[in-house]
């Protein structure tokens, strides 16, 4: 009888911490849960050079799955697991790396008689 009591016991005892361990989990969840404006507003940021340029391009070309990357890297920032600047270049390696092609306008510019050029007004 008594050890059918202490094994109740400890049922119990495990119970709350099991429930106490989910509640943490769940508290957690939604600390790190975001929605995309404010995962973008963190991200950019965190952008220096030409990053801003790579993913707006990047979200322009794959909408979808530069969202989910959006979010993940906001996630990391959030949690102290990313910290620094992010550029340009490591942003277009991570989306080739990730096998998203990301094309950027550009341009040649020339200077000549004190103005910037491009290289269009030089070819005509």
């Amino acid at each position: 009888m008594e050890d059918d009591l202490e094994l109740k016991m400890l049922r119990l005892k495990k119970m709350r911490e099991l429930l106490k361990s989910r509640e943490k989990q769940r508290k957690e969840k939604e600390e790190f849960e975001l929605n995309f404006k404010d995962a973008y507003e963190l991200v950019k940021r965190h952008l220096a050079d030409r990053g801003e340029e790579v993913l707006n391009a990047a979200l322009e070309q794959y909408p979808e799955a530069a969202k989910k990357i959006v979010m993940i890297i906001a996630s990391k920032i959030m949690r102290g697991e990313f910290s620094g600047k992010i550029t340009g270049e490591m942003l277009m390696q991570l989306f080739e790396y990730l096998g998203m092609h990301i094309r950027l306008e550009t341009k040649i510019l020339y200077y000549r008689k004190g103005e910037y050029k491009s290289i269009r007004d030089l070819l005509r």
